[in-house]
């Protein structure tokens, strides 16, 4: 999940900020003629024989016939430096001998910068740690003079990071990842497209078996794209071809509308595993493991009754929040699928201190690292259930002042 690494007083006014911006985006905007209502039909779909008066079913569903049965999925959540946990847990994950080769792997902001390495396999986990732990802030932005920021479309420059990219995913990777596509694996990355508010799924496979200029250059794009954060780094313009007209879109980080994810594709073809007539239940398809970046629950703090420490404090639970009703809908998602639930994250004693919310701190990247080693060499020590479903995560529910849980009697 993203953490935020802002400074005390820092963190108080951009928080305060952000959600001011997220406040007024949201108001109503001039709109075309009223939608019909949608209604999203249930997998398998089974059209009513009375569809009622304005309701819409969406078109069916388009499987990708080339991918394969999906027995191990892998997601990357975002979360800025602290991927460097999740590169150090692949890398203890390989120690540990018991990583499997990923079907399908999925990345979001950070973790879209991870996932075409994780994809390909044990052989580069030296690469990510490498690059989880070696980068320095000027191989990422460039800020830029002050008093031109106010006529920028960001604070900083990407261009250290797109020329990291560049030196990166090299032609060879890139053949290497076409070549696992063609045997039915898939490597997902998202975006945000702003126009449209919507996070957009990438197939980087499909991508890199164009085996173009073009395509090499568009695959690198939507990796900048994924790790574009809006107002500290450009957002990324895409010239689109959208029914016939070119048309212009701009992307940045997906983590934006999306912490992780999964496509509803890559579920419903796990699905297909289990024979006609048979029973699904979790595991007789395979196995969905999510490694998040970050904690699952912010830090307490004290909080000033003013506005910008409340709007700080409240935009963090929101996007804390966010990610664990994401991996709780992953969690229905992969029961449905029959897949086993597997989720590992940061422990959520460990105290991490950072400065900036584009803090590139080297020693930090390091101990992240090695925290995520530990636990994937550990077995690693998979969580089974969502965050909210453990044992000490149970709903409060309070019977007065006093803040204790409600512990059921016995009568």
């Amino acid at each position: 999940m993203v953490e935020l690494v802002l400074s005390r007083s820092n963190r108080l006014c951009a928080l305060g900020l952000i959600t001011l911006a997220l406040l007024l985006g949201c108001q109503p905007q001039r709109q075309g003629p009223l939608r019909q209502l949608r209604a999203r039909a249930l997998w398998p779909a089974e059209l009513p024989s009375v569809i009622p008066a304005g309701v819409q079913h969406e078109a069916p569903f388009t499987a990708d016939p080339g991918l394969r049965p999906p027995r191990h999925i892998l997601a990357l959540s975002g979360g800025g430096l602290y991927g460097a946990y999740s590169t150090g847990f692949l890398a203890g994950w390989t120690q540990s001998r018991t990583r499997p080769e990923f079907d399908v792997v999925t990345g979001v902001s950070t973790g879209a910068l991870a996932a075409p390495f994780a994809f390909l396999g044990p052989e580069y986990d030296n690469r990510l740690e490498q690059l989880y732990t070696g980068v320095r802030a000027e191989d990422i932005f460039r800020i830029r003079t002050w008093v031109t920021i106010p006529f920028k479309d960001a604070v900083a420059s990407s261009a250290p990071l797109m020329q990291l990219i560049e030196s990166q995913v090299t032609p060879v990777v890139l053949e290497r990842i076409a070549e696992e596509h063609r045997k039915g694996r898939r490597l997902y990355v998202a975006t945000t497209n702003l126009e449209t508010r919507r996070f957009v799924v990438w197939d980087m496979g499909a991508i890199a078996c164009q085996n173009s200029p073009h395509a090499c250059r568009l695959f690198r794009d939507v990796l900048l794209a994924s790790a574009s954060v809006p107002g500290m780094v450009p957002p990324v313009a895409f010239s689109m071809e959208v029914d016939g007209q070119s048309a212009r879109q701009l992307h940045v980080d997906g983590g934006v509308t999306t912490p992780l994810f999964v496509p509803a594709a890559v579920f419903r073809a796990a699905r297909t595993n289990t024979p006609e007539g048979q029973p699904v239940f979790p595991g007789a398809n395979g196995n969905l493991y999510v490694v998040v970046a970050g904690k699952l629950y912010p830090d307490a703090s004290s909080v000033k009754p003013h506005v910008l420490p409340i709007l700080g404090a409240t935009t963090e639970a929101i996007m804390y929040a966010h990610c664990r009703s994401e991996l709780m809908s992953l969690y229905g998602q992969a029961q449905l699928a029959g897949l086993k639930y597997h989720l590992t994250a940061l422990r959520q004693d460990l105290l991490v201190q950072v400065t900036t919310p584009m803090s590139i701190n080297q020693c930090v990247m390091t101990r992240l690292y090695t925290e995520g080693f530990k636990d994937g060499v550990a077995g690693p020590q998979w969580r089974s259930a969502p965050p909210d479903m453990g044992p000490s995560e149970n709903d409060r529910v309070r019977m007065g002042l006093c803040d204790r849980p409600l512990v059921a009697h016995p009568r």
